[in-house]
This record gives C-alpha cells, structure tokens and sequence, in this order.
C-alpha cells in the first residue's frame, strides 16, 4: 500500500508541477481569457501627425484651448494628482496634451507648475504644440457628441489604446444614452471611479491579450 500511496504523490506532485501550468497557458493561448474589456467606441483615430506618439502606449489625451483659463489649470492638476501619480507607474502609460501653437510658451510654465505641486517628474506626460485646424481634425475624428470649443478647449479628457482606438463606457449611468465618450477633469470623483478603473481595466487587457495570428 505504502509504494502504491508514494507513486500516488509522485503522480500529483507531477501533475501539478507540469500539467496544471500548461493548461492554463493552453486555455491563455486560446484567447478566450473571460473579463471584462473597456469597449471601443471609436476605430482608428486620425488627423494628427504625431500619431506615432500614441502608438502603442495607453494614453489619456487632453486639449487645451487657444485662451485657457484658471479653471483650465485647476482640472489639468486634477488629472496630474488622481491620474498621473498613481498611473505613471505602468509602463505603457502616459498623459498627452495637445496645445495649440499659440500658446507653446506656456508648455515649460504648465511642466514647472505641476511638478511643483506634485513632486513627481513628467516623464509620461507628452505636451505636443499643434495649429488648432489639426486639433479640431484630432477631436473630430474621436466623434464624441460634445461640442469642441477652440478658444477653452475640452474639459473631458479621452482614452486612446495602443492600436489608437478610442476607449469609453457603453453603460455609464450618468449619461442619458449610457456612452461615456470623455472623463470630466473637473469631478475629481469621475477621475477617481472612472478614469481610473477603466484605466486599470485596459491595463490588465493588455497584460492578458492574446495575438490573433495574421491571415495568408
């Protein structure tokens, strides 16, 4: 009984050094890996020509207007102390902010600004200066309802994947139609319990994505 019990143990111990990991990385490969995904709402966005930029990154784009004011300032520090500081330490993430060509010069001043307050370095944060005819294509091709004002800018803030498709909410219950296109920078509750779980949802996403084999 004793030798067949030790081949018993020897056959688990077998069994869950070898089998178990190599099922689960069969059911992996499989690509049917059950969680929930952040839907697209919005394929292949266009009209910039720093697309490379967002490629392959997680972003969370933001737009600042051609007169920003000091509400504008007050949402971007929202968005640098709820986002960026807990977010920037994923890999594949980072804020870009598109701000038209007239106000390049307060991109240095915005850096210091939140840096200063914050104490954490923008290496993930992109500051991209762009004429505010090529923000508006940006924004157009999101295709967000929302009406874009070029002189205030856009107080949502919006999800960009790696493959530069548009992420939101299908179901939101804030939203009449339930489609969450942007994140209000100016609700620090909607950055907390929005942003920045959808963000974690896209995270996880990407960790467990599985390539579809490309067709002949």
């Amino acid at each position: 009984m004793s030798k067949k019990s030790n081949q018993l143990k020897k056959f688990a111990i077998l069994f869950c050094t070898f089998i178990v990991p190599l099922l689960f990385f069969l059911f992996l490969a499989s690509g049917k890996v059950n969680f929930e995904k952040l839907p697209i709402l919005t394929e292949k966005i266009t009209g910039m020509t720093t697309t490379d930029l967002l490629r392959n990154k997680v972003s969370v784009v933001s737009i600042l207007g051609t007169t920003p004011s000091v509400a504008t300032y007050q949402k971007m520090l929202n968005l640098y102390q709820v986002i960026y500081k807990s977010t920037s330490k994923y890999r594949k993430f980072q804020v870009v902010t598109l701000v038209p060509e007239s106000n390049t010069a307060l991109i240095p001043i915005l850096q210091s600004e939140l840096e200063k307050v914050g104490g954490v370095a923008l290496e993930k944060w992109q500051f991209v200066s762009l004429p505010t005819a090529e923000i508006q294509q940006v924004y157009n091709s999101f295709q967000s309802p929302a009406v874009f004002d070029p002189a205030t800018g856009q107080s949502e803030v919006y999800i960009i994947d790696e493959d530069l498709n548009l992420r939101g909410r299908t179901d939101d219950e804030d939203v009449a139609s339930g489609i969450l296109f942007g994140y209000d920078t100016g609700s620090v509750a909607v950055l907390k319990n929005k942003l920045r779980e959808d963000l974690k949802v896209l995270f996880y996403e990407s960790k467990f994505a599985v390539k579809e084999p490309k067709l002949n």
